[in-house]
Parts: structure tokens; C-alpha cells; sequence
């Protein structure tokens, strides 16, 4: 069975219409007979979440949630703006950039446009350190090539940097860098389709990987191959597969990163979790057992991960860099895979579900002093937000830790809400 299973999987793969079309009918059956079973049954909700980007027929989000909106004083919220957040974005659209004024009734002003943004990552706009507070850093395309923008809200100053951003160190010193056009050909949703992939035919290139910039010098060095990770301790389905990397993140101090190094074999996906320093040197596997997901460091030594463990099976691991140390974190009550992040702090998880049954998704805390799960809030996912520009909640702190922001489709249409942090004054 398993092998027709297999079979039956790869034929499809050659139709991806095909794929989209008979999962939407899954759902939407999956869906209807959950309602008609009557057992859902939803509570008020523990947060009143307020939306700071209604009042218009644009669509507004942030991105992904390794990075926090929220300036360092706490009043402003960056923002992006688009006509229609629930399909892919067509070649060379264009979103708004744009600045939420807490202070002043969540005024938007547009400050800036990119023509590479995805409805998972954005365009990697975020604040720039050290300051958090002056300079704004995303993406776009710069006389044909992608690129990225320093921008100085308060002089208007701008600088053009060689190559986009994809994490930044939190002195703002540096950048990792990788390839959007082979990102988006491998992992759609996730790279930019505005220039062709150079590397297509390539299943492990040599000369494209994961790049270091020093922002103030705008220098740009190649410093680790997608050649050079499939070589660590090479497992046979690599031969098969196209690789590439994704989800690079910085530690706090900015002195190592992690990433992910994926590739997939017909219909099958395969990743290791990796850490590395800043020389491509000192290379350290966390976890290699094919399923690794969502990662967040909770200091310089600890990177939390849903991943697989042999035996242990799929959970969130906080993994100890550079040795085999880990520990499974809320085995019963953190049993899905979502998006997390740690409290300023570093008491607390943030994070989320995906789409259960009845199509909503949970807003959950999670208290690691003594192993408490809150949930925050339920959120319905409209059907047409899914697939690549399905809208997760993404949830990410403000600096401070007192408040918390998110996406969601849950009123009709994409916007981004903000909530206090009820438990601050329970620490």
C-alpha cells in the first residue's frame, strides 16, 4: 500500500493545480462534517485583540515572526500594505510600506514601496539595531537585481545594499543573505519570483548558499555552499534531490546562526537543523532525522525547534549548540507545530497552531516556570487564505514583552491585531 501510496503521490507532483484543488475539497468536506458534528464548541476568547489596519479596502501584515514590528520606544508598528493578500503575488506588484502610528489612532503612513515581498515573509522589513528606532531595513529589486534598503525615517537618508537581507544581526552590523529566486522555485511562499533562478538546473550548486554582508561596508562574501552542507555527512536520497537553505537566524549576540538545509526527493522533503559561527566554520548538526520545522534561539547556547528525535518522536526540543544536549519542552501541551518565539525574558513561548478541523487557529502562551499552557485566542481561516498565501498568525512580542502582535483573516480580510500580554502581571 505504502509503495502505491508513493506512487500515486509522484504522478500528481506533475500536476499542482491538480494537488491544490483536491485538498481544498478535503478541507471544506473535513470542515462541513466537523460542523455538522456539533463538538466544537469555543469559549470567549482570553485576549480582546484589536485591529490597527481596518478602515480601508487594502490588506495589511507584517511577515514572518522572528522579528518584532514594534520600534524600541514601543509607538510605532511597520506595516505592509497590498491590494489583495489572498492570492501570489504577481511579478513586479508592488506593497506599500508603511508606518502604524500607535499614538495617533493607528495612523498608516506609506514611507517606501518593494516589488519583492510574499505573503509569509513579507520583504524582510524590519528595524535595524542597534538603535530600533531611527533605520528601517526590507528588500526589493534595484536595477534588475534584488537588493536591499537602508532607510533613515527621521532624515530620509537611504542606502542600497548589495544583496537582500534575509536576517540581520541585532547590532545591525550584519547580514546572511541567500538565493530568493531558487527560494521561491523550491519552497513557494517563500522567495521572490521577480528574477530567474540561475541556478534551475542546478541540484547542489557550488557557487550559491548562504551569503554574510557587513551592512556599513556593503561587502558580501559567499560563506557557506549548498555543495559545502550536502558534503556533511551526506545521506543517499541527496543525490536525487534539489537543495537549498531557509529559515537563517541569528543568535543574540550575532556571533552564530542556524539554518535550515533542505531538499526533496519527487514529493518527499527532507531537512537538518544546523549552526554555524561567522567564518562557515565550527559547523554543528542539531537534528537529522528528515522532519525539521519552526526554530527560535532563547539565548546564545539554547535554539528551540519542533523537529524529530528518533524514537522520541515530534516535538518542540530546545537544543544545546554544539553538543548532543536537548529537552523536550511542554511534551502535553505544546503537541503541534507552530510558530514560536521566547519572551524578552525568556520565560515564555509565543506561538501558534495551524487550521484544526472546524478551521480555527489558537493563540497560545506558554509558561515555562511552571509548565502552563494559556490559550490566548481561537481565529477562524477563511478558505480562501491557504495554500502558500494562507495567513498564520505569525505571532511575535514587543520589545517589552507587554504586547503581542499578529495576523489574521478571521473578519474577511488580512490585517494585523495587537493584544496585551495577560500574563505580565501574573510574573
Amino acid at each position: 500500500m505504502s509503495k502505491l501510496k508513493s506512487l500515486i503521490k509522484a504522478k500528481l507532483s506533475n500536476y499542482p493545480s491538480l494537488i491544490k484543488a483536491l485538498s481544498s475539497y478535503r478541507k471544506r468536506i473535513v470542515y462541513v462534517l466537523a460542523m455538522l458534528s456539533g463538538r466544537e464548541r469555543y469559549g470567549k476568547n482570553m485576549v480582546t485583540e484589536q485591529c490597527i489596519t481596518g478602515g480601508s479596502s487594502k490588506e495589511h501584515f507584517f511577515g514572518y515572526y522572528d522579528k518584532s514590528p514594534w520600534c524600541s520606544s514601543g509607538r510605532y508598528v511597520l506595516a505592509l500594505e497590498v491590494r489583495c493578500a489572498s492570492r501570489n503575488p504577481k511579478i513586479n506588484e508592488e506593497a506599500a510600506i508603511g508606518i502604524i502610528d500607535t499614538g495617533d489612532n493607528y495612523r498608516f503612513k506609506v514611507i517606501g514601496r518593494t516589488k519583492t515581498w510574499n505573503l509569509q515573509q513579507g520583504c524582510m522589513l524590519q528595524w535595524l539595531g542597534p538603535d530600533f528606532e531611527s533605520r528601517i531595513i526590507y528588500n526589493d529589486v534595484i536595477n534588475g537585481r534584488y537588493a536591499a534598503v537602508v532607510y533613515n525615517i527621521k532624515t530620509a537618508e537611504t542606502m542600497v545594499l548589495g544583496k537582500p537581507i534575509y536576517t540581520v544581526s541585532r547590532d545591525g552590523r550584519r547580514a546572511l543573505s541567500l538565493n530568493f529566486s531558487r527560494l521561491h522555485m523550491l519552497r513557494p511562499g517563500y522567495g521572490y519570483s521577480n528574477l530567474k533562478d540561475e541556478t534551475a538546473g542546478e541540484k547542489i550548486p557550488s557557487g550559491d548558499g548562504i551569503w554574510i554582508m557587513d551592512i556599513e561596508r556593503n561587502r558580501t562574501r559567499l560563506l557557506l555552499s549548498l555543495k559545502d552542507a550536502a558534503g556533511i555527512d551526506p545521506d543517499p536520497s541527496m543525490e536525487s534531490g534539489y537543495h537549498w537553505f531557509n529559515h537563517l537566524e541569528f543568535n543574540p549576540e550575532g556571533e552564530r546562526f542556524s539554518f535550515l538545509h533542505r531538499w526533496n526527493v519527487e514529493s518527499k522533503r527532507y531537512s537538518r537543523l544546523f549552526t554555524s559561527d561567522l567564518d562557515g566554520k565550527r559547523i554543528y548538526c542539531l537534528a537529522d532525522d528528515q522532519l525539521v520545522s519552526h526554530c527560535c534561539w532563547k539565548n546564545n547556547r539554547q535554539l528551540l525547534s519542533w523537529a524529530r528525535v528518533g524514537r522520541k518522536g515530534d516535538h518542540y526540543y530546545l537544543f544545546t549548540d554544539l553538543n548532543k544536549k536537548y529537552t523536550i519542552i511542554g511534551e502535553e501541551n505544546l503537541a503541534e507545530d507552530g510558530h514560536p518565539s521566547y519572551s524578552p525574558d525568556g520565560r515564555y513561548i509565543l506561538t501558534d497552531t495551524y487550521p484544526d478541523k472546524s478551521r480555527m487557529r489558537r493563540l497560545i502562551i506558554y509558561d515555562t516556570y511552571n509548565n502552563r499552557k494559556y490559550e490566548l485566542g481561537r481565529y477562524f481561516a477563511p478558505f480562501k487564505y491557504d495554500f502558500e498565501y494562507r495567513c498564520d498568525l505569525h505571532p511575535r512580542w514587543s520589545r517589552d514583552g507587554k504586547m503581542i502582535c499578529f495576523d489574521s483573516a478571521h473578519e474577511g480580510s488580512r490585517q494585523m491585531y495587537i493584544a496585551v500580554n495577560p500574563l505580565m502581571k501574573r510574573s
